[in-house]
């Protein structure tokens, strides 16, 4: 977990020396309680990603730096478990994905646009091409 978080945060540009984060490991029951307290869905997710909103696509969005606490990452490991399986590759690689999905969103990428998607899933192969593997999901492949 923690290679996969620093592959994703070296997708940041201009990030303070020291970042901080929290990654939680739990289960579709938490993740169903956090989805519907925040985003009004009542059903389990792979991961919830909770940041200071303090940068888009990777940059600081104010000039006078960046927070250095970045925010929490929730994933459901019954839903990492699920996805490995279905999508065909290792519980690890799965686990990767949702790390540097959550990290990513933390550093204010999101998959809302196709513009903004394609930012994304660029900087998620850029992330695991750091790890030395490509990454896990399919370009056709799309999970929430």
């Amino acid at each position: 977990m923690r290679r996969a978080a620093l592959a994703a945060l070296a997708q940041g540009r201009d990030l303070p020396a020291r970042v901080e984060l929290t990654i939680r490991l739990t289960d579709d029951a938490e993740l169903r309680a956090l989805n519907r307290q925040y985003r009004a869905t009542d059903a389990p997710t792979d991961v919830l990603s909770f940041g200071s909103e303090g940068y888009r696509d990777g940059k600081p969005r104010r000039n006078d730096g960046a927070p250095d606490y970045l925010g929490d990452i929730a994933i459901s490991m019954e839903r990492c478990m699920a996805q490995a399986e279905r999508y065909g590759h290792s519980v690890e690689d799965e686990l990767a994905l949702l790390v540097i999905h959550g990290v990513l969103h933390l550093l204010g990428y999101d998959h809302h646009t196709p513009a903004r998607r394609q930012r994304m899933w660029q900087a998620q192969d850029r992330a695991f091409a750091l790890l030395g593997r490509p990454n896990p999901l399919k370009p056709d492949q799309f999970h929430d």
